[in-house]
């Protein structure tokens, strides 16, 4: 985004605009910066700032009698240049990490949920990122004449039984002979490869063997195209006076239910290093440029695996989201990556 040249005071009375209307969701004016700002000038002087910082784009103006309010693109030079470093404070996330459950799932909607305590924003989260996670373990067993049961641990702990109905009776030694196959031609390949559908390594003139092989192949395909997107806090948005009308609140909850988008949204913080900021119009979604994004990128033993982050109004304090976010998204990492190593 391009930014207009803004001097020292200008930079100074943006940052104080951003910081007051967070704090009090009011358009500012410039009694109310002469009150609580020190810049060495009038209101006068501040009076016409603001009326240049309108027209350089950086503030607008709802009233023609009210003060000014940021515009995203204030938003965008406030978080890119202004905004204070933010703090790096995950007590509050490890205080209740041993009352988290062993489960990838109920870690991540638990991590959700206290981030939305800790910041009173909507959190999201994206489940891990199945494509790239390695089958593990398979085993076969028989569970009677005629019946099988297949298991299929996969690098992240995740696990998936399916009992196969063989049609014939089978031996020992036909499952052993069968398990050992499949072993070999899954075994250390990621989903998106098993789910290519790859021929065998080794052919098996048993009649289940092509049966095990593709029911391998179909939990791979259903597994590598989830995208899952968990959601906690939604009641926060009442909290925020820019969703006290009725259709900009239906509005964003209509869009909260579209979890495609939501993980679409949330995947383009996959391609930063960092914590990703998405401002208002940035959104490439119309029903939620009233809102902002910050998310941040977990891993699971140094690979990035998904995305977590809170979506509010654009009147955020994006500091302390951001410091949030990036707290819960390495308190997250520790826990998932602990996981897979037990």
């Amino acid at each position: 985004m391009y930014f207009g040249a803004l001097d020292e005071r200008k930079q100074k009375i943006l940052k104080a605009v951003v910081n007051k209307h967070v704090e009090t969701a009011e358009p500012v004016g410039s009694e109310i910066l002469a009150v609580h700002y020190d810049f060495g000038v009038r209101s006068a002087t501040i009076r016409n700032e603001l009326a240049e910082l309108s027209e350089l784009g950086y503030l607008r103006q709802p009233h023609t009698s009210a003060g000014r309010v940021p515009s995203d693109m204030g938003y965008r030079f406030y978080v890119d240049r202004l905004m204070d470093p933010p703090t790096q404070d995950s007590t509050a996330a490890n205080a209740n990490s041993a009352a988290i459950a062993s489960e990838i799932e109920d870690i991540i909607s638990e991590t959700c949920r206290m981030l939305a305590r800790l910041t009173s924003y909507i959190s999201l989260a994206t489940q891990p990122t199945m494509s790239e996670t390695t089958i593990g373990h398979v085993a076969l067993s028989k569970v009677g004449e005629r019946k099988l049961l297949l298991v299929v641990v996969l690098s992240d702990t995740h696990v998936e039984h399916r009992i196969i109905d063989a049609g014939v009776r089978m031996t020992a030694a036909d499952v052993e002979r069968i398990g050992n196959m499949t072993s070999a031609q899954y075994v250390g390949k990621t989903l998106d490869a098993a789910a290519s559908g790859v021929e065998p390594l080794v052919q098996d003139a048993h009649p289940v063997c092509a049966q095990v092989l593709g029911t391998v192949r179909l939990i791979a395909q259903t597994l590598a195209s989830e995208h899952d997107v968990c959601v906690e806090g939604t009641n926060y948005i009442l909290k925020h006076p820019e969703f006290k009308d009725v259709s900009r609140l239906e509005s964003i909850l209509g869009a909260l239910e579209q979890r495609r988008r939501l993980y679409l949204i949330l995947s383009r913080a996959m391609l930063g290093p960092t914590v990703t900021v998405i401002i208002g119009s940035e959104n490439p979604y119309v029903d939620m440029r009233d809102t902002s994004f910050v998310a941040a990128n977990y891993a699971i033993g140094g690979r990035k695996m998904g995305t977590i982050g809170v979506v509010g109004p654009t009147r955020m304090d994006y500091r302390r989201a951001i410091s949030a976010v990036n707290a819960m998204a390495q308190n997250l990492s520790e826990l998932l990556t602990l996981l897979s190593l037990s």
